[in-house]
């Protein structure tokens, strides 16, 4: 440890680190482990050398290197040494080294990457990925060593033939009993979607998700056998499972790897090594496929949600592998309508409201289904916590997995949501669906702004006025149209005590220039404003 003058304050040897298991929660078995320190600075700032030293005849994975690890973080140096035999060819690829003058020397024995002084860089709204504009270098050897198997590959198709040879053929064998069970429940079906949803529910109705990463098991599959005996298994194991029980009923279907998290993280397409951390299943049909995650014992077939969604995955099979897109939504397929019945009086607000959600919409709200009573209205609370006192008075959640589609109907009242001044009421018509956030200022923004997915919101209420109130000041019509998406809002006279509010909200994914980030955060702006905007409701002289 260095204080801020680079003088040394204090030195650790590895006895000073704890060592401990890094299993998680649903891992039946790893042999992961991690080495911490605990540390408490005396003083800010601090600077931290670390040297790591391991032996491994794992050569399947030479790490990524990246000059920088996160935001808020300088560097004062950082250096990379690959020294290896003449005889062991090796690939290299260099991402986003121009801009932070990285250096590279090559000799006979390797390569040195070495970068002096970089600076902290500060996180922005709406950045690309950190590993994405962040200085890295990748490298792979084409002869490599895997747990005691060994492997070579310059190319996806290549890559994909040592998963399948080395790592899944062999494993897709099951019961006589089993394949009679399964082939007696797809009997007299012949629509191959069909056959996969009943063997899709099939494996979920009997399996469960174990993690295994203990050895070559981190790569290699637990046998169809196996899993079929046990009834559960890891990722790898659940797919090669349903691999395995497809086949038998005449449904061709692809292992798959991916890089599964939100950030919709792509295999490189273009550098073919061990870079996913997950594996679902891919299903060809005619005019189309189908996709399969085969961990889950509650996502419908066919939906990927924003774990695997968008993104370059490596199908498997005997000819090798191939790089294909997982599906991406699109924001109409995206959509979510709210539909109500609102209805004011004096004192309080009823709402009846039934909300359908399809797409990444979908993926926020078919868990609903499977919660608490109490969770579900924590939920509500929270979604429409701009509503003071809001009660939920009952609710009810429809998840039709055969159409990819949540329902919910519920009833709320709230005695705090009107504002009273004499004879008037003011009430915001957008009680249900508000958006209110607006991106951060930025007055010198430094790098484009990424939409990742895009969404349609689509909102209609009925309102129902007080008794002896009418309306004295309504909603002026906004219809806004850009690159980043359209709103608009209109509140139409239904009779003299009814009003119709009609909403509609597209945003649109992309990669916009950074100069178009004021424009993007005007553009929301202006929709959290007018989604807050007012009516003012008038009581009428009965005198």
């Amino acid at each position: 440890m260095l204080d801020a003058n680079g003088k040394e304050i204090e030195k650790f040897k590895e006895k000073d680190f704890i060592d401990q298991t890094a299993t998680g929660e649903g891992t039946l078995y790893s042999d992961s482990r991690v080495k911490y320190l605990k540390y408490t600075p005396v003083k800010y700032p601090y600077t931290v050398v670390l040297t790591e030293k391991y032996t491994t005849s794992d050569t399947a994975f030479i790490p990524r290197w990246f000059f920088l690890d996160g935001y808020r973080l300088s560097v004062e140096k950082s250096e990379f040494k690959l020294n290896l035999p003449s005889t062991m060819k090796y690939r290299y690829k260099e991402n986003n080294l121009d801009s932070f003058n990285v250096k590279r020397t090559v000799n006979e024995s390797g390569v040195m990457y070495s970068a002096v002084n970089l600076k902290a860089l500060e996180s922005e709204d709406f950045d690309p990925e950190f590993r994405d504009f962040i200085p890295n270098v990748q490298f792979a050897l084409e002869n490599f060593h895997l747990k005691g198997v060994d492997g070579h590959a310059t190319s996806w198709k290549e890559f994909g033939g040592w998963i399948y040879n080395s790592l899944l053929k062999g494993r897709g064998e099951l019961s006589a009993a089993t394949i009679q069970k399964v082939q007696t429940l797809v009997r007299g079906i012949d629509d191959p979607k069909e056959k996969i949803k009943i063997v899709y529910q099939f494996v979920q109705d009997n399996t469960r998700y174990i993690s295994v990463q203990m050895g070559i098991g981190g790569w290699e599959p637990i046998s169809a056998i196996e899993v079929d005996r046990v009834k559960y298994g890891d990722c790898k194991g659940l797919t090669n499972y349903t691999m395995a029980l497809l086949n038998v009923v005449g449904v061709e279907s692809y292992y798959t790897i991916v890089y599964a998290d939100r950030s919709m993280r792509s295999l490189d397409a273009d550098f073919p090594s061990l870079q996913g951390n997950h594996v679902f299943l891919n299903v060809p049909l005619e005019g189309g496929e189908l996709w399969l995650e085969c961990t889950s014992q509650i996502v419908p077939a066919n939906f990927l949600g924003t774990f695997t969604d968008n993104r370059n995955v490596l199908k498997v099979g005997p000819n090798g592998g191939e790089m294909v897109k997982s599906r991406q939504y699109s924001p109409e397929q995206s959509k979510q309508i709210t539909s109500a019945k609102i209805t004011i009086s004096e004192s309080e607000i009823k709402a009846q409201v039934e909300i359908k959600s399809t797409g990444i919409q979908y993926n926020q709200k078919y868990g609903l289904s499977s919660e608490s009573k109490e969770d579900v209205e924590k939920y509500y609370k929270d979604y429409w916590g701009y509503v003071n006192d809001v009660h939920i008075l009952n609710h009810n959640i429809l998840n039709d997995r055969d159409k990819i589609i949540t329902t919910e109907n519920v009833d709320i009242i709230t005695s705090g949501y009107l504002s009273r001044a004499g004879d008037r009421l003011l009430f915001a018509p957008n009680m249900l669906n508000r958006n209110e956030y607006v991106p951060k200022r930025s007055k010198d923004r430094k790098r484009d702004v990424v939409i990742k997915r895009g969404y349609l919101d689509e909102d209609e209420f009925l309102i129902d006025l007080p008794d002896n109130y009418g309306l004295e000041s309504g909603l002026t019509a906004i219809d806004l149209k850009n690159n980043f998406g359209e709103y608009s809002v209109s509140l139409t006279k239904v009779s003299e005590s009814q009003f119709k509010y009609k909403r509609r909200l597209l945003i649109k994914p992309g990669v916009f220039s950074k100069t178009t980030y004021n424009d993007y955060r005007n553009f929301r702006k202006e929709i959290a404003k007018s989604d807050k905007n007012k009516i003012v409701l008038l009581k009428n002289n009965t005198n």
